[in-house]
């Protein structure tokens, strides 16, 4: 598996739309509320002791920081959705039901990136342990996935493009 630096930030066309929104909201704020603030307190006099323009630069920077912590995600995105996937093997952009072999039941999982993780919904991402255990399994499959909680006998029941 590549490291984490070399890995492509997966992310469904929704999850990159939400980015998309982030950014523009972060940025209605650096140009409507905190360019304000920080107008004001530079008004208030002296810059050297002023901790609310000290306050309003910082928030300013952190804002800026993460806008640009968003657009990289969004440059670096490989949309799941635009992927070459078959869905005839577990792959990221997949579903994939399962039949716990110890637990005598079955369990379905969406395979997506690391930004739609949401395990309450059966969402995993496929970094994790269970993915990386389940990839490129077909139907009919048994696969033993080391989990945190032991070692867990999954039959691959079905697997299907989202």
């Amino acid at each position: 598996m590549p490291d984490e630096e070399e890995m492509p930030y997966y992310i469904t066309k929704a999850s990159l739309e939400g980015l998309r929104q982030k950014v523009e909201q972060i940025q209605y704020r650096l140009k409507h509320e905190v360019s304000k603030e920080i107008g004001k307190a530079a008004s208030l006099g002296d810059l050297s002791e002023n901790a609310e323009w000290e306050a309003a630069i910082e928030l300013q920077g952190n804002l800026k920081n993460e806008v640009s912590r968003i657009m990289d995600k969004i440059r670096e995105a490989s949309v799941i959705e635009e992927l070459p996937i078959s869905g005839d093997r577990v792959t990221i952009g997949t579903r994939v039901t399962l039949f716990d072999l110890d637990k005598n039941e079955e369990l379905t999982y969406k395979i997506l990136g690391e930004e739609e993780s949401d395990l309450s919904n059966g969402i995993i991402s496929f970094s994790a342990p269970l993915s990386r255990g389940l990839m490129q399994k077909e139907p009919g499959d048994e696969v033993a996935v080391q989990l945190p909680g032991g070692l867990i006998i999954y039959a691959t029941v079905d697997v299907e493009k989202i």
